[in-house]
This record gives C-alpha cells, structure tokens and sequence, in this order.
C-alpha cells in the first residue's frame, strides 16, 4: 500500500483519503503542481511554507514540489509525472488540453488580435465546455474564445451560443472572425443591464447614468430576459470577461442564475468585497467553486481565473 502526505518531511497531513475521493477519476489520482491550489483542497498544514507532495511505498518516500503533476494508478499503484511519457489510458481520462487548444488554433483565422490573449480562458472553455450547452459569453471582444467555444458548440451542431460586445466597433470585428471561419452563433453588441450605460472614451470600464455623460459613448443595453426571449435560448452556462461588471450585473438580475449549472469567468474587480458578493450569489444558487488558478491582476490574483459547477 502507499500513503500520500502533503507538507515537509518533518511536518504534514495524510492526504491519501482526500486525494481518493477529491481528485480521482477512472481510479488514477492527479494531484495539481500549485501548492496554492493544494493548500485549497486538502488544507494548509504548513502555513507560508512551501510545501511538497510525499508518497510512502514500502520503506521508500517519493517527494514531488509544487512544480509537479501528479498521477497515481490507484489499482497498480504506479506513479507518472512526465506528461511526454504517461500510458494512453491516463491520457484518455485526463486530456492534455494545451495540445487540443493548440490544434484548434491552427484551423482558427483570427484578425485584429492574437490567439495568444485570453489563453487562460481559452484552455478553460476548452476542458469543461462539452458542446452540449446553452452558452452566454459576457464580453466576446474580437472573438478569441467565441471561437473556441463556437467550434466546441458546432461539432454538436449546437448553435446556442450568444456573444455580448457592447463596443460597437469591436462587435463588427467579432462578427468578421466569426464569418472568416464560417462558425455559427450570435453576436449582441450591447450590455448587460437594466439601466442606461456609458462608456469612457478609450476605456472598457462602463458608468451607470441617467443624463449623457461628456467624453463617453453611451451603450446599447438588454436584460438577461429580453436575451432569452430574443433568441429563444434558456441559458445553461456564463462565460465572463466582463472588467468586473458581473458584480452590478448581478445586483440588477439576480435571477439569472436560476438555470446555470457552470461559469467560466475572469475575476477581474477591482474591489475583493465585490468578488465576495458574486462568490455568495453563486453559493446562494447552488454552484461551487471547481477550479481556479492565479494571474492578471488586483485583489483576485490568486483566484483571477475561476470555474463554478452547480
């Protein structure tokens, strides 16, 4: 038999259990490289220390750092962290999503930007988005990831994808990446809200105003109601890039959660009480946090780029 501990050698916790029940599938164990992302799942033993991943077989101890991916046969007992060098049964339970992202990149066109930005959420639609959803993406820009979750959606022949831009300007860009590839969903160009928006010139943050404001360009707006009605679609899954607006989004339609069953968003706020609101309106409707990793900027950093599953 072997043991799995998470901490140093000299101080730690038996993650053998937890590792079975949390991050098992098919009976192969991966264990992610962020120590940060351990410390959320099997609990901090060691805090403001690096810590690793020590397995016990026999009288041998195999210790991992944070740098490591970590899969275990659960059945053979057998352990692999090359990714290059991983039997093709582990491969087919956990697929190397970097390599699928690449591929679609290269029968993908895209102009006026790179395929490069927005990587994060490309490889995160790229893993959970099956192609069977009802998919709102809430901040399209020139189409990077529309196009990824588009082609995810029209293998299935499944065109319930709605895209909101609310620059006018960047929606005809996304229109013309999405024709250029002869791909298949809508695009709205306005924003999310009940009340009237402005946008600062040069800017991708919006002002809410009821009298025009100088020096910024007032926005085309729909209701989370009206976006169904229009397309005939009950939205199952979020996808958000959004410059924190999902937090006012939220406080204006609430109910818009009642039929989402997963969020792929960027938590780029500026304010960690707004991320804390959204966090308690997503509980507040059933969904838990499945997946998260650090990036971009402000006070979420360690959590900038998250996914929520009912």
């Amino acid at each position: 038999m072997y043991r799995i501990l998470y901490g140093t050698p000299e101080k730690n916790i038996d993650i053998t259990i937890p590792c079975q029940t949390k991050c098992m599938k098919n009976n192969i164990i991966r264990i992610p490289s962020s120590d940060f992302m351990r410390a959320f799942i099997f609990t901090d033993p060691y805090v403001d220390v690096l810590k690793s991943i020590l397995i016990e077989k026999g009288d041998s101890v195999f210790t991992y750092d944070h740098t490591v991916v970590i899969y275990i046969d659960n059945s053979t007992q057998e352990i692999f962290t090359q990714a290059s060098t991983l039997p093709d049964y582990i491969k087919a339970t956990y697929p190397d999503f970097t390599n699928v992202l690449r591929k679609m990149h290269q029968q993908l066109k895209l102009d006026y930007g790179s395929f490069q930005d927005e990587y994060p959420e490309q490889l995160l639609a790229v893993e959970y988005i099956t192609g069977t959803e009802n998919v709102l993406e809430i901040g399209g820009n020139i189409g990077r990831n529309s196009l990824i979750i588009a082609s995810i959606l029209n293998e299935h022949n499944n065109t319930n994808l709605v895209t909101l831009e609310c620059c006018t300007s960047i929606a005809a860009q996304l229109s013309h990446n999405r024709n250029k590839n002869n791909l298949f969903f809508h695009v709205e160009n306005a924003a999310l809200s009940k009340t009237d928006l402005y946008q600062p010139d040069g800017q991708w943050q919006t002002v809410q105003s009821n009298v025009p404001l100088v020096g910024h360009t007032k926005l085309n707006t729909i209701t989370f109601d009206e976006l169904e009605k229009k397309y005939k679609i009950q939205f199952d899954t979020l996808v958000m890039d959004c410059e924190g607006a999902f937090y006012y989004i939220l406080q204006g339609m609430p109910e818009m959660l009642k039929n989402i069953n997963l969020v792929i968003m960027e938590n780029d706020y500026n304010l960690v009480e707004h991320k804390e609101f959204v966090d308690r309106c997503l509980m507040d409707s059933g969904l838990h946090r499945v997946h998260w990793e650090a990036g971009g900027w402000g006070p979420c950093f360690h959590r900038f780029y998250e996914v929520w599953k009912r």
